[in-house]
C-alpha cells in the first residue's frame, strides 16, 4: 500500500489587496510534495501575487499560508528562502558575480563549502548544457538562454524543497523557450523538485504541469 503524498504548501481561504484593490479572494489549495503545478490565467489575475506570498515577499492580510508544515510567519524569512529556489524572467542573476559565483550563490548561504559547490556545478552543467568555460564570464556575455540556465543551476542546487518560478521563459525567443521547457521538465523528472510555476501560456502549462490551476479575478476557476 503507498503511503499518502505530504503537502508541502497549504493556502486556506487567503486574501490580499493592494491597498483598496482587491487581488486574491478566499483562494484556498495544496500543493503535495513532487508536484508541478502551473499558475495560469490573464494578467492582472493575481499569479504573480499568489508566488510571492509563497515566498514571503508579501504578506497575507487574512486566511493561512502553510509551508512545510508550519504557518509562513512563523518561519524566519531567511531560513524560508533557504528552503526555495526562485527563477525569474532573464534569470534575473547578480551582474557584478560571476557564472559561477551566481550558481554558488544559494549554496552559499545554505553553508556549502567550496569543495561541495564545485562538486554540485559540475553535477548541474551537463543538466543544463552548458559548457564549463562559461563559469568565469560575467552574465552580460551571455546569451538570455543561457543566463536562465544559470539561473535554473543557481535554484537547485542547494537541493530546495521547492523552485518557484515567476514567467521564467516569457522573455525568450520561441526555440530558446521550448528547449528550456524540456529541460526544467527533464529536471523535474530526474529530481523530483517540487516546481510552482506562473505562465500566461496554456500550451507551456499542458507540457510542463502535473497540475493546471487557471485563476481569474483573483480566485481559483477550475484545477485540472
Amino acid at each position: 500500500m503507498s503511503m499518502p503524498q505530504s503537502n508541502i504548501i497549504e493556502l486556506s481561504e487567503l486574501n490580499f489587496a493592494y491597498e483598496d484593490k482587491k487581488v486574491l479572494s478566499n483562494l484556498s489549495f495544496t500543493v503535495a510534495k513532487g508536484e508541478f503545478i502551473c499558475l495560469t490565467g490573464k494578467s492582472g489575475c493575481g499569479k504573480s501575487t499568489l508566488l510571492r506570498l509563497m515566498n514571503g515577499l508579501l504578506k497575507h492580510q487574512q486566511g493561512k499560508v502553510e509551508i512545510l508544515d508550519k504557518e509562513i510567519q512563523q518561519w524566519e524569512i531567511h531560513e524560508l528562502r533557504r528552503k526555495m529556489g526562485y527563477v525569474l524572467q532573464d534569470g534575473a542573476l547578480f551582474p557584478h558575480l560571476t557564472v559561477y559565483q551566481n550558481m554558488c550563490y544559494c549554496m552559499k548561504l545554505n553553508s556549502f563549502d567550496e569543495a561541495s559547490c564545485k562538486k554540485r556545478i559540475d553535477e548541474l552543467l551537463p543538466l543544463v548544457n552548458l559548457d564549463a568555460e562559461l563559469l568565469s564570464k560575467f552574465p552580460d556575455e551571455l546569451s538570455g538562454g543561457q543566463r536562465q540556465r544559470v539561473g535554473i543551476v543557481r535554484a537547485i542546487a542547494h537541493n530546495p524543497e521547492m523552485v518557484l518560478m515567476d514567467e521564467p521563459f516569457s522573455a525568450l525567443d520561441a526555440e530558446t523557450r521550448i528547449s528550456l521547457q524540456s529541460l526544467v521538465k527533464a529536471i523535474h523528472k530526474k529530481l523530483n523538485t517540487t516546481f510552482i510555476m506562473v505562465t500566461h501560456s496554456n500550451d507551456e502549462a499542458k507540457k510542463l504541469a502535473s497540475r493546471i490551476i487557471y485563476m481569474s479575478q483573483g480566485q481559483i476557476e477550475t484545477i485540472h
